[in-house]
């Protein structure tokens, strides 16, 4: 079993690459490309080197995304475009979109991130039946964002109808969607048969779990031999939790 010390020096490597990086170029234009830079930077440390880690657009034959932060190709699918990071492609192409953000506060500034996060889901599972994983980054903030968080992703779920799978908030904060068919350690039975997402609190430990469920999804993580690689608690996180919202509560409008 690693250390715990192990999975948090994930955060403190973030740290210490996004700090690196401010040093180096103190006026940045657009202060968030290097956030984005930083992440995509350990990304690539871990997924196969046959995976497109970078940043993009969507597009189909009637509409298109906006920029997307960061955007992850399946390795199997052609790209339209693709110049260094730069990448645009059809829906059917993203393994995972992710939002990068410095800091939100308030329902609102969490709910127009989410909203766009499931804009982008909701294209790409309209036009090509493909269901990225979606996930929402955010450097700072703490555990008083989690009621704003879960009301902002069950806003978005019950306006549009897609799903974000996981939400990271400063080093501690997790939200993490549970379809009907998962379960984690010490649930009821029922809870097997339900959809919901709940929101932890992980000491140091978020940005970790963030990233490894997004691996897990593009690599599809052997659990029974290997997750102890991935995910710092052997006995699930369940222990940690603060908050929870069922999708019963936030069904799509019809």
């Amino acid at each position: 079993m690693l250390a715990i010390d192990y999975y948090q020096s994930l955060t403190s490597e973030l740290d210490a690459i996004k700090n690196r990086i401010r040093h180096l170029v103190t006026h940045w234009q657009a202060d968030g490309e290097w956030k984005e830079a930083v992440l995509r930077t350990i990304l690539r440390r871990h997924l196969p080197a046959s995976v497109h880690v970078g940043r993009g657009f969507v597009v189909s034959r009637d509409q298109n995304s906006t920029q997307i932060d960061l955007l992850v190709l399946k390795h199997e699918k052609p790209t339209l475009f693709r110049d260094g990071e730069l990448a645009i492609v059809t829906p059917d192409a993203p393994g995972a979109i992710v939002e990068v953000k410095t800091n939100l506060n308030g329902e609102v500034e969490w709910y127009n991130a989410c909203k766009k996060l499931a804009d982008d889901g909701r294209m790409c599972e309209q036009v090509a039946k493909n269901k990225p994983w979606l996930g929402l980054f955010t450097y700072e903030g703490n555990e008083t964002q989690s009621k704003n968080i879960l009301d902002a992703v069950c806003r978005a779920y019950r306006e549009i109808g897609t799903a974000i799978n996981c939400v990271t908030c400063g080093s501690n904060t997790l939200v993490r969607y549970w379809p009907v068919g998962e379960s984690e350690p010490g649930d009821n039975a029922e809870d097997i048969d339900r959809k919901y997402w709940r929101a932890y609190h992980l000491e140091r430990l978020s940005p970790s779990y963030f990233l490894s469920n997004l691996i897990d999804a593009i690599c599809n993580v052997d659990r029974t031999e290997t997750d102890y690689a991935w995910f710092a608690y052997a006995g699930g996180k369940r222990e940690h939790l603060v908050d929870e919202r069922g999708c019963d509560d936030c069904e799509p409008d019809k």
